[in-house]
């Protein structure tokens, strides 16, 4: 693990930590911002849910055309920071939705933003699928490095054989 992975994680840690100390006032404003119509909360859950999918896009695509430069670049450190901490976020406020087990969130919810975490359940699931896309992607595009076990299997059967 680099220096980069830490900061990765301590970004999630925190948007989590941040996300289960005011989740309420989160959903509160995320009513506010889609109008406490369904249509509307459900879209701005769809928004916050799909960041850090679009930011993992990203990361994969930077990684997978091997362009890694840019991650030192500071506007790019910044988005993939904003995009694991509302990744942190997310996974705060996932438990208090329709697939967690917390309702105190929910029956708020009901009320406050209807359909923001709905949007933001709906928004999960599909990007499951796309992270097994780029977990497939990745293993395409991974070089061939048969040559290296098959010398350490001969390397120890040649060992065997010679005690």
């Amino acid at each position: 693990m680099s220096r980069h992975h830490y900061g990765a994680l301590a970004s999630v840690i925190v948007g989590w930590i941040v996300c289960r100390v005011v989740a309420v006032p989160l959903v509160r404003l995320a009513g506010d911002i889609g109008g406490h119509t369904r249509g509307g909360d459900v879209a701005v859950g769809v928004v916050v849910a799909a960041v850090p999918f679009a930011v993992l896009v990203v990361y994969s695509l930077i990684r997978l055309t091997n362009r890694s430069g840019l991650l030192r670049l500071p506007s790019v450190r910044g988005l993939l920071w904003f995009g694991w901490f509302a990744a942190g976020g997310v996974m705060g406020l996932l438990p208090y939705s329709e697939m967690g087990a917390e309702l105190s969130l929910r029956t708020r919810e009901a009320h406050a933003a209807p359909g923001f975490l709905h949007g933001m359940d709906m928004t999960i699931l599909a990007g499951l699928f796309l992270v097994v896309a780029l977990l497939l992607i990745a293993l395409r595009a991974r070089p061939d490095h048969t040559t290296g076990p098959v010398a350490w299997l001969e390397h120890q059967v040649e060992d065997e054989a010679e005690a």
